[in-house]
């Protein structure tokens, strides 16, 4: 059974939808790129700095105001 599936629906787990295997995909002789609510993002020379870029990106406040975030 997977954690997710032991969680109260109204109990999220946010360092797992964060950390989503997923997000990250290799292209061979270019680098490792991250899937973000922004677009896709890279290439990082490897998988490592792409998931240090990540946490920066999402822990780190922007340097510029979201253009969606009145309507959130």
């Amino acid at each position: 059974m997977r954690k997710q599936d032991t969680l109260n629906s109204d109990q999220t787990d946010m360092t797992q939808s964060r950390s989503n295997p997923d997000r990250y995909f290799h292209i061979m002789t270019k680098g490792w790129y991250i899937f973000t609510r922004e677009g896709i993002k890279g290439p990082f020379y490897d998988k490592s700095r792409a998931a240090l870029f990540l946490q920066q990106h999402i822990y780190e406040p922007a340097e510029t105001p979201d253009p969606s975030e009145w309507w959130r």
